[in-house]
């Protein structure tokens, strides 16, 4: 239990950790995050969901979630710092909530298996210090606040199979369709629960069909909550996928994620020993974690005749939503460098997993020879000493060079974009940028270029239309990563605006109009 505590405080200290500075805190959100900020922002400053310092409408965000920072904006009047430290504790918060939700989860889950409380501890605690998994939900965005809602959902729908009555179905529901709210592709995990309901059970045509309706009231309970956000969507900006999705999606290669994310699962499944990344992009590294992953749902199968009800209830449930996400951002969606914040709300279940195993070898190690006793504490110590040295290496890593750690959320490779536009532009200058989280966040007048916040730029780039869709606007600036100088060798481009800034060693490029803007 000393080792359970442990990895509460260090969970506990690392979250809270950016509040050691400023400059620290403001590398701390990714920017998206940033992007979800500055539309939080300018809804409690009376300029509803939009950027650009409101001349543009957007819904390129998750609506439940952007509420919730938006309401941390409102108590603080605006105030742009200030609200950075609202979501951090806000983050810390949520995080909290979701490691105890699985502890009590999993232990009245398991409560008639012996370990069950130490198996549930060592679950939340696991998953709440991992240096692999905790800087997802310490990124500014809605994932930590997403996951507790599927660990609360996926509890209440797994431990309710001898309890489920038509009023459950409607409460469930209910439940599902906040979940939607506060991240859109809860649409899978939707699905997901009504076909495990379904499916699990007696197959008495009078049990299936009584089955099937609860069904059919969960899943249209879910959708009348969602329908509001839904409408929106379709009614202001032609679509019921937000702008987001639509651009995450644009330009991709079928099935183009698919090979990189077993490696991902295996991560996940061991959450403090992460692949180097020197390792992850081999064949035979790909290969390898996809038989292991085969092998432990296969074995999950092998081994389901031993589940008891709420825990097949569960196993299923996760299954099914893992093989939606995988299906869906593996085969028809892009961003490959999002991945692992798409699947994030499977890892306290991977976790499970793990702490499963754990536990199980080590009461049966402790019951063989005194010599093997005396071995497991220096096991302890050593995990111990692997995710402190894990933490504190990252800590090193982002403090001494000001780069991007992916595991404990330092996103700094963001920020110098926004240090040269607040050091070298005026307020009142417009500023276009691809990577505009960051930047939009610190100066109202920018412009997001890649469609995820602007329905302008999305169809720009349908149309093949960027650099004249940024000639259009008033943008004086264009300011990104070194990579865009690239954007000069555009005709367009090279005829209104000037390179002056290309700097690799910064990761920074700035392109300046030749002249004044004039309406064309």
């Amino acid at each position: 239990m000393l080792l359970i505590a442990l990895l509460v405080i260090i969970g506990a200290v690392v979250h809270l950790l950016p509040l050691s500075s400023q400059e620290r805190m403001i590398n701390s959100i990714s920017d998206d995050g940033y992007l979800m900020m500055t539309i939080a922002r300018n809804m409690t400053l009376g300029m509803g969901m939009s950027i650009a310092e409101g001349t543009i409408p957007s819904n390129g965000t998750q609506p439940l979630t952007t509420g919730l920072w938006a309401f941390g904006y409102w108590l603080l009047d605006g105030d742009k710092i200030q609200g950075i430290v609202w979501i951090i504790v806000m983050q810390f918060i949520i995080a909290s909530l979701a490691a105890v939700l699985l502890w009590q989860g999993i232990k009245r889950l398991l409560q008639q298996r012996p370990h069950a409380g130490i198996i549930a501890a060592l679950t939340a605690a696991t998953w709440y210090a991992s240096p692999i998994l905790i800087g997802h939900t310490m990124n500014g965005l809605e994932t930590g606040f997403y996951t507790l809602c599927i660990i609360g959902v996926a509890m209440l729908f797994s431990l309710s199979v001898n309890t489920w009555t038509m009023r459950r179905s409607v409460g469930i529901g209910l439940l599902l369709g906040v979940t939607f709210w506060v991240r859109n592709d809860a649409a899978l995990f939707i699905f997901a629960a009504c076909i495990t309901h379904l499916l699990l059970g007696s197959f008495d045509f009078n049990a299936i069909k009584q089955r099937f309706w609860q069904v059919l009231v969960m899943g249209a309970t879910s959708v009348v909550v969602a329908l509001p956000w839904l409408i929106n969507n379709y009614l202001n900006f032609g679509n019921i996928m937000p702008i987001s999705g639509q651009s995450q999606s644009l330009g991709i290669d079928f099935a183009r994620n698919l090979p990189g994310i077993p490696a991902l699962l295996v991560e996940y499944l061991f959450a403090f020993l992460p692949i180097p990344q020197v390792l992850d992009s081999q064949t035979w590294v790909k290969v390898i974690c996809a038989v292991i992953m085969l092998a432990v749902f296969g074995l999950l199968i092998k081994r389901s005749a031993y589940f008891q009800a709420r825990e097949r209830r569960l196993v299923m449930l996760i299954s099914i939503y893992t093989v939606c996400l995988v299906g869906f951002y593996g085969l028809f969606f892009g961003a490959a460098n999002f991945l692992p914040r798409y699947l994030f709300p499977t890892t306290p279940f991977f976790v499970l997993l793990w702490a499963i195993v754990v536990v199980f070898l080590w009461q049966r190690v402790s019951l063989l020879s005194q010599w093997l006793q005396r071995v497991l504490p220096v096991i302890a110590v050593l995990f111990l000493g692997v995710v402190i040295g894990l933490h504190v290496r990252a800590f090193l890593i982002t403090h001494q060079t000001g780069g991007y750690h992916q595991y404990l959320g330092g996103y700094s490779r963001h920020f110098q974009l926004a240090e040269w536009v607040q050091q070298n532009v005026p307020t009142d200058v417009w500023v276009g940028s691809w990577q505009s989280g960051t930047v939009g966040y610190f100066h109202n007048r920018t412009i997001n270029l890649d469609g995820k916040t602007n329905p302008e730029a999305l169809e720009a780039r349908k149309k093949h239309q960027m650099p004249e869709y940024m000639v259009k606007k008033e943008i004086q600036y264009f300011v990104d990563w070194a990579s865009f100088a690239i954007w000069m060798e555009k005709p367009v481009l090279k005829t209104h605006f000037e390179l002056i800034v290309k700097d690799k060693r910064k990761n920074l490029v700035v392109l300046q109009r030749r002249i004044a803007f004039k309406d064309v």
